[in-house]
């Protein structure tokens, strides 16, 4: 089949129909055996598709300020509630935007003021982000919703407002596109991600979206080539439908090249096997003390065998000067102590019993208590 669309102006970038389509069929099909028994507010129609682009290179800085799609089928209707931020005083832009020039679908408006003191908590802030389907702003106060919106908005619930330049004479247009259309926002990632519809929508719906936010990412991005382009639902799998040529040569071995890392650190770590030009490569590296593998690894046989000799050395005379100097020699202390200890136990040992009987018969006498003294016969009375 055919080629959906030559994406630049040199036709490197094209995305076949067919492939596009089937992917978007099986997203399709798959939201809607996974909300068939689920709520009908939360079921398909909240569920969004997006493309995801993978990039080049990674972009230098994340750009705030979003580029704006124009959709063939947009994602809001008339029935969609649209909040409009915009600046003080507030009571101006409500009378111009909900009376002199209404939008369909703008049902709020809140000043800068109000927003602040009225949207301070998480809570708060969270009931807001539940309460309208998309947040316009004033393009000039762009700067400062991050900070007054937080994380609910810009990260867990994904309701980040779309600036508008507001004209005061007709602010009509610049609105409508503004809800027709999907934005472009460039982070600080490799992967660029774009919403271009609801899985409640038609195929072919779907399909033309798809191709109109392809186009313009792929041109708006020239300077830093898409790789791979994907289609992705909520909460499911990313489906590829594009991939950029390899450049040309031959690719690379990854198990060729895993085995010679592992040959060359065998190399390295005195492991036979590895061959010379690897050694030699090896020993080039510098370590991490700055010398150089082949003067700190590295070992002659000379140098090993030198070094076996002077431990043996050592050794033999440690052993000599234990087994040829007599203790009495060397340590006359030692010696004096032995004296001192054998005049001390002199006394005992000469009264200590020859025979382990008298031994015994010895220790229980000394254990015995002493005997008591004999009382004194009284002298007879004289008659």
């Amino acid at each position: 089949m055919a080629p959906l669309l030559p994406l630049d102006d040199e036709g490197k970038v094209k995305v076949k129909k067919s492939q596009l389509e089937k992917a978007i069929r099986a997203l399709v099909q798959l939201v809607a055996k996974r909300t068939a028994n689920s709520n009908p507010l939360f079921g398909a129609n909240a569920e969004t598709m997006n493309l995801i682009f993978t990039l080049s290179e990674i972009p230098d800085k994340r750009r705030m300020k979003p580029m704006l799609i124009k959709l063939p089928h947009p994602l809001f209707d008339d029935k969609s509630e649209v909040c409009f931020l915009a600046k003080d005083p507030q009571k101006q832009y409500k009378e111009l935007l909900l009376q002199k020039h209404p939008v369909p679908g703008v049902t709020k408006v809140i000043g800068l003021d109000k927003l602040k003191r009225n949207y301070k908590t998480a809570e708060s802030k969270r009931a807001l982000a539940d309460a309208f389907d998309l947040f316009l702003c004033d393009s000039r106060i762009m700067s400062m919703m991050p900070k007054l919106l937080g994380t609910t908005f810009y990260e867990k619930k994904l309701k980040r407002p779309i600036p508008v330049k507001l004209k005061l004479q007709d602010p009509v247009p610049h609105l409508q596109n503004a809800i027709t259309g999907t934005t472009l926002r460039v982070p600080s990632g490799p992967c660029v991600g774009v919403r271009f519809g609801r899985c409640s929508m038609g195929e072919q719906q779907l399909l033309a979206n798809s191709a109109a936010v392809i186009s313009f990412v792929t041109k708006y991005l020239a300077k830093n080539p898409v790789q791979t382009i994907s289609v992705q639902a909520t909460d499911s799998p990313a489906l590829p439908v594009w991939r950029r040529a390899p450049p040309p040569g031959e690719l690379v071995n990854l198990k060729k090249y895993h085995s010679d890392a592992v040959s060359s650190s065998a190399s390295d770590t005195g492991i036979s096997g590895a061959s010379d030009t690897e050694s030699v490569l090896a020993s080039e590296l510098p370590s991490d003390a700055g010398e150089t593998l082949s003067t700190r690894d590295t070992v002659s046989d000379v140098d090993t065998m030198s070094e076996l000799e002077a431990n043996s050395e050592l050794d033999s005379e440690a052993g000599d000067v234990d087994q040829s100097v007599s203790a009495k020699q060397t340590l006359p202390l030692l010696q004096g102590l032995k004296v001192k200890k054998k005049r001390k136990f002199a006394s005992v040992n000469t009264t200590a019993a020859d025979t382990p009987s008298q031994a015994k018969l010895s220790e229980s006498n000394s254990m015995k208590p002493p005997a008591k003294k004999a009382k004194r016969s009284k002298p007879a009375e004289a008659a």
